[in-house]
């Protein structure tokens, strides 16, 4: 452990890949040249919370990880806060963005979302099942293999730190929606695929803190916008 200082639901398989180095839990952490470190970024409304939250990420994660925890006291949004967070990353640093009430975590969960990531090169960011305010995906018992998606919600996601030096941070036009779609689509364009882990689910409570209407309509707006520079 170091020390800390909405989208489209089309889906494809990628290739029913049996994800045989996800097992539920890891005797111990080893080492895997292939795999950067991880900084967990946690942007959070209250910072006691977020702590708390990434104290048990962290011991739960079953690899090597360090940990900002951002408050977003001025009530910036989702985008410039996770942003904050992204700044603090090592050069060799993968990132996990994480929402600050995940109610439970199976340990070696992080480690699942690294051995996922790294199964394909072109693989640049991967997340678990489990739900969020715009999105569902419930993982069954039993399920292997990843799933090619268009867009992840920001709740959990595991992003490649190549991808981000490419891809760059979140785009501030947005306040704090729809920021984490228009992210993934980058991504698609620059080539880097997406996946969704089915046997891994997080308990995510999807409080929706930070709601704002004025935000929702000013970042659906944004969208449009973003969305007709493309044609």
């Amino acid at each position: 452990m170091r020390v800390a200082a909405e989208g489209h639901e089309n889906t494809q398989a990628i290739d029913e890949t049996d994800v045989s180095s996800v097992p539920e839990k890891f005797p111990e952490c080893k080492t895997d040249e292939r795999m950067n470190p991880t900084l967990i970024v946690i942007p959070t409304l209250d910072p006691e919370q977020g702590a708390d939250t990434g104290h048990r990420a962290q011991l739960s994660a079953g690899c090597d990880t360090r940990l900002v925890v951002i408050h977003d006291y001025f009530k910036k949004g989702f985008t410039k806060t996770v942003n904050q967070g992204l700044r603090q990353r090592w050069s060799d640093e993968d990132v996990c963005i994480l929402n600050d009430d995940i109610q439970m975590f199976n340990y070696g969960w992080l480690r699942a979302l690294q051995n996922a990531l790294y199964a394909r090169e072109e693989l640049g960011i991967v997340g678990p099942s489990g739900d969020c305010a715009s999105s569902t995906r419930a993982g069954r018992l039993g399920d292997t293999g990843l799933v090619e998606i268009n867009t992840l919600p920001f709740w959990c996601v595991l992003i490649r730190r190549e991808a981000i030096d490419q891809v760059g941070y979140l785009d501030e036009a947005f306040i704090h929606y729809s920021s984490d779609t228009w992210w993934c689509l980058k991504a698609k364009r620059a080539g880097w695929e997406r996946a969704w882990l089915r046997p891994l689910y997080l308990w995510h409570e999807h409080q929706a803190s930070g709601f704002q209407h004025e935000w929702r309509t000013h970042d659906s707006e944004a969208f449009k916008r973003r969305l007709m520079e493309l044609v």
